[in-house]
């Protein structure tokens, strides 16, 4: 009979803070998936969960690269499917683990499109990166009839357009372009409107209201805007 695959959102760094549901089915099944961008790199979403892992469970680690050659990365992810079609087959039931929210901005989705419609699939969501940090600084995403963006950041974002746009915009991945976002916030008259979580939810944690003073921006970095202004103490 062949395995049942899920994926798992787990959050962003607390462990407390995945679902009962999520906790359950770690417990019990197979193989855990854990995705990194380099070998022997390790996976932060299993160091998260660790505590919830049946004495059994096998960790599959698959390879995500990040290139840009847009054809090796389908080859790379057709061949993990493969792997994990491979086992399944095998009557294993497996959890993909995400960071965050399966559904968002997450390397489960690459996955699910080479998936066979046969295999039988069920998806466990999880605390997004922008929902955590609102609710660690305890600043509402959206009140009333504010609209609210969520932003990717890459090189063809017009930074300027988006906030001008927007009652309130979420940048993810601002790691990659800081400066260029940094200087935006300034020349719209933002630099108040303001929050900068990185690494949230974890030992080192950081917070920040004063860009001027952000040198190194981790990778698991979140910023918030709001125009009608950010109350944090």
């Amino acid at each position: 009979m062949r395995g049942k695959f899920y994926g798992i959102g787990v959050g962003v760094g607390d462990p407390e803070l995945i679902t009962m549901k999520a906790v359950k089915l770690l417990k019990n099944v197979d193989i855990l998936v854990l995705p990194e961008a380099k070998k022997t790199e390790g996976s932060t979403a299993f160091d998260i969960v660790k505590d919830y892992i049946g004495e059994n469970t096998q960790k599959l680690f698959l390879e995500f690269p990040m290139i840009n050659d847009e054809d090796k990365k389908k080859e790379i992810r057709r061949n993990n499917a493969k792997k994990i079609e491979e086992l399944l087959e095998k009557g294993n039931n497996m959890a993909f683990l995400t960071i965050g929210d399966p559904m968002t901005y997450s390397t489960y989705t690459y996955i699910l499109d080479y998936l066979g419609t046969e295999v039988d699939v069920e998806t466990v969501p999880g605390i997004t990166s922008f929902n955590s940090v609102a609710s660690r600084v305890n600043v509402p995403l959206v009140i009333g009839d504010e609209d609210l963006k969520i932003i990717s950041l890459n090189s063809s974002t017009n930074i300027r357009k988006e906030i001008e746009d927007n009652d309130n915009v979420v940048f993810m991945k601002v790691s990659r372009h800081f400066n260029e976002l940094r200087t935006a916030i300034k020349e719209s008259g933002n630099l108040e409107n303001i929050i900068l979580i990185s690494n949230c939810g974890k030992d080192d944690e950081e917070i920040h209201t004063n860009l001027d003073i952000v040198e190194k921006i981790p990778y698991f970095s979140t910023l918030i805007l709001k125009k009608g202004g950010i109350k944090y103490e």
